[in-house]
Parts: C-alpha cells; structure tokens; sequence
C-alpha cells in the first residue's frame, strides 16, 4: 500500500472537541499528525498509509461530534495538497505513528518542518508561501 501525506488548512483550530475527534481517529488508523491549533490559521498535516489518511481526512471532514449526528464544521477548510511519499521518508513529520502533535504558532510549525528540507518545501508551496518554479 502505497504512503500518502496530506495538508489542510482552515481558518482556525480552537475546539477541543473537534481536537479530540481528530486524536482519536489518529490513534484508531496509525497516522501521524501535526495540528497547527489556537488563533489563524488552523493547520492540519496527516501521514501514513494511503488507505488510512483518506479514511482521517474523511472522519476530519465529516465526522459526527454528537448524539444529534452534527458534523465537525471548520471556517474555511480547504485540502491545500495531497501527495504520495516514498517510504523512507515517512518519518519526516517526526510524529510516531498514532500520535498527535498540538503546535500554537506558525512559525514553530514552520521549524518544525525545516528539519526536513523537502517537506518544508512542500509546505510552503500548499500554504502559498512560496512558488511552485519545477512542478513538485
């Protein structure tokens, strides 16, 4: 099965409930993850096995937060980027799997993500930040 990473952004990350519906579902299909919570933006960042980060990004999106069946509802959510990775670079989030990592400021998700020079890159093109010059 192939390897897959994935970024999503939304206007902000302040809910503790829609936080926990995320650690769960994190814990439940072995993803690593990196939240970006607390004032704009809201930043969410998924690895692991293909199958196992579209059923997260699905439980993100759609899931049920209540007996009534709401959904979790995010200002501005938009998937910024999906990739495919090669397996040795995986580990690149420096989450273990099934984990979850709360960070309250860009800038320390941003260096973060410096500790890989590919990812960082990555990053910054799906936010934005930074052109997309040779197709990656």
């Amino acid at each position: 099965m192939a390897l897959q990473r994935i970024l999503i952004r939304t206007h902000h990350m302040t809910s503790r409930k829609k936080i926990g519906v995320i650690t769960r579902a994190t814990k439940r299909l072995d993803c690593s993850v990196v939240l970006k919570v607390g004032t704009s933006p809201g930043i969410m960042m998924c690895e692991g096995n293909e199958g196992h980060t579209g059923e997260w990004e699905t439980v993100v999106r759609w899931a049920e937060t209540n007996k009534r069946g709401q959904k979790l509802r995010y200002k501005d959510m938009r998937l910024l980027k999906r990739e495919i990775i090669p397996e040795l670079r995986l580990a690149a989030l420096g989450v273990q799997e099934g984990n979850v990592r709360e960070i309250e400021e860009i800038k320390d998700f941003g260096k973060l993500l410096e500790k890989d020079a590919a990812l960082f890159r990555w990053w910054r093109i799906g936010m934005g930040y930074l052109k997309d010059d040779d197709g990656c």
